[in-house]
Order: C-alpha cells, then sequence, then structure tokens
C-alpha cells in the first residue's frame, strides 16, 4: 500500500489518499482518500490513459466517486486540481516525448 499526502485540497490542510491499483500495462491507477476534507465521508477516483486518435497522442480520463457530508456539493476544488495535474503531465510529455514512450 503506498499513502499520498497531498497538501492544502479545498478545506482540508492535507489530504491522505490510498493508491489500490497501479496497473501499467493498463496505464490506470484507482486511489481512496484515507484522511482528508471533512466535507465527504468517502472519495475515491480513478485515472486512466489512451491512446488518442492522433498518432503519438494519449486520452487522460478521470473519475469520481463520493459521498458528500450534509449539502455538500460535487468537488469541484478537486477537478481543477486534476486538470493542473494533467497539464503539469503534458509538459513534461512534450518536453521530453522518448521517456513516456
Amino acid at each position: 500500500m503506498c499513502v499520498c499526502v497531498c497538501a492544502a485540497v479545498g478545506h482540508a490542510k492535507q489530504v491522505k489518499e490510498r493508491m489500490d491499483v497501479i496497473d501499467e500495462e493498463n496505464k490506470t491507477l484507482k486511489y481512496t482518500m484515507v484522511d482528508g476534507d471533512p466535507r465527504y465521508s468517502s472519495f475515491g477516483g480513478m485515472m486512466k490513459f489512451t491512446s488518442g486518435a492522433e498518432q503519438g497522442t494519449s486520452d487522460a480520463y478521470w473519475e469520481v466517486q463520493y459521498e458528500p457530508v450534509g449539502d455538500m456539493g460535487p468537488p469541484e476544488h478537486v477537478k481543477g486540481m486534476v486538470i493542473k495535474v494533467f497539464k503539469a503531465l503534458e509538459g513534461a510529455i512534450n518536453a521530453d516525448p522518448q521517456s513516456f514512450a
């Protein structure tokens, strides 16, 4: 089990996530929040990368499952953070595509 600690996510000063699945062959990872944002009683997600429609491109998918506490809505703050992570990954791939082949 791998536990990642992420700083400053929403109302949480830090969030601990457990990596449940790291599947290199299918380019998929699944995670569960084990401690952090008090607005959700459970929170987990899946990221998957597939070959894109154009040669040399990839598509990134992100899916989350969550149980809000009270009337808390969707985790829009997390969506913004994931977009930033995907943009940083895109920059790294564009800078050195052979490392990600």
